[in-house]
């Protein structure tokens, strides 16, 4: 168990920065997420869990419970890297916000105006014929994933089909494929539905990255590298990793069982496998190797990966309005419209009282998605087994860490994320 006491010393060296105060967040609260995370490992759900909070600007808290990787006897660290799935989706969301500020693009723009292989974009009608979309998919639909794109695991009927016979992937394995490959795949299988229609959670920010790197000509790892980690000193996060930093990943594992219900177990995934999504009743396809190929393309919806302390690092700039230690990344609006809801009532991934901003989950209704966090949090989780928020009200940042796919972007970090404001 990595303690408190710990942390003061090892810790917060390994993060670089100043020791936390421990009184912005209570021994109760600390205990609380402590005896959560010690309770997903003994119960057999995890091998090893990881949280960092951020409150008032300041690191307040970093424990872990279990060990980094099966067989040792090491628990996760700040220095450990994690793949971050789906959390890389803000990130990517980050720096197309950037190109908005700079005029070089705009979120109403269609799709197609950036990617021409888009214009040709049928969609697919209740009865299964094809036809031209009334309107096409813009940028700001990307974000909020009201575009009409879709996930295989998403496993939506007619759509999933057309997806496997265009051999779309979902930028988790098929690390040969390259972006422009990846884009004339998607563009070859139909849209859900029209364009604005509804929330569907889907491949819409690997179009979006693919926007930056047509935009910008180059590829989206060198534009978030230069634009967003160097300036806020986040030295870890890649879109691809050198076979030297291979013994600094913690192994990827799985639930025993193909269900979300906890303390059922967890068996290692050592290469290509095909994971149980039961929130769909589908499968998504994952490879731990794909970060160390050199050809597959940067995911701007699951590609990258980092260690937690930079990863919290990146959260609290977005807290702070764009702006940390100096370096300002966003302006403060373009944060708001990243964070703030932009999908009205409609249904989302997430579930009831959630809605969706132009880059993460936006807490709209605590009472209907029965958590303690308060209204107007924000967040999003990663398949990988990874989930960040931030809390504006109470000006916390917070990131829980495993790689138990699935289930522990879900069921695992709310537990502990629940615990902390639980606790009196």
């Amino acid at each position: 168990m990595l303690t408190r006491r710990l942390f003061l010393g090892a810790s917060a060296a390994a993060l670089a920065l100043p020791a936390p105060s421990l009184a912005r967040t209570p021994a109760t609260r600390a205990n609380a997420m402590e005896r959560a995370m010690r309770q997903l490992v003994e119960g057999n759900t995890t091998p090893g869990i990881i949280t960092v909070l951020w409150q008032e600007g300041r690191p307040a808290y970093m424990g872990a419970a279990g060990v980094r990787a099966p067989g040792q006897a090491e628990a996760p660290s700040a220095a450990d890297l994690f793949r971050l799935a789906s959390m890389t989706k803000i990130v990517t969301s980050t720096a197309a916000m950037q190109l908005v500020e700079q005029g070089r693009i705009g979120l109403d723009d269609p799709v197609a105006r950036h990617l021409p292989e888009f214009e040709g974009l049928r969609v697919r009608q209740a009865d299964g014929s094809l036809a031209a979309p009334q309107s096409m998919p813009t940028l700001r639909q990307l974000m909020t994933h009201t575009a009409g794109f879709s996930y295989n695991f998403m496993n939506r009927p007619g759509i999933a089909e057309a997806y496997r016979a265009a051999r779309v992937t979902d930028g988790l394995a098929d690390p040969e494929v390259t972006t422009e490959e990846a884009m004339r795949r998607l563009a070859a299988a139909p849209l859900a539905f029209q364009p604005g229609a509804e929330f569907h959670y889907s491949l819409a920010t690997d179009v979006l990255g693919a926007v930056v790197e047509r935009v910008t000509g180059r590829p989206l790892a060198s534009f978030v590298a230069e634009r967003i980690a160097r300036p806020l000193g986040l030295d870890s996060l890649t879109f691809r990793a050198g076979a030297g930093e291979r013994a600094r990943f913690v192994p990827v594992t799985r639930s025993a069982q193909p269900t979300l219900a906890l303390g059922q177990g967890w068996v290692p995934i050592p290469g290509r496998e095909d994971v149980a999504f039961p929130a769909t009743r589908g499968v998504a396809t994952l490879d731990p190797e794909r970060i160390f190929q050199p050809v597959a393309y940067n995911s701007g919806g699951g590609g990258m990966a980092g260690t937690i302390a930079d990863y919290a690092r990146f959260l609290q700039a977005l807290m702070n309005g764009g702006e940390l230690e100096g370096a300002r990344i966003l302006r403060p609006e373009s944060v708001a419209a990243l964070t703030t809801n932009a999908t009205g009532g409609m249904a989302t991934l997430r579930g009831p009282g959630w809605a969706h901003g132009l880059g993460a989950g936006v807490l709209v209704d605590p009472a209907a998605a029965n958590t303690r966090l308060p209204a107007g949090t924000w967040g999003w989780g990663g398949i990988f087994g990874t989930q960040f928020w931030g809390d504006p009200q109470n000006r916390i940042v917070g990131v829980v860490m495993t790689q138990t796919a699935v289930i522990g972007s879900g069921p695992v970090a709310n537990l502990v994320r629940e615990a902390f404001y639980s606790a009196e």
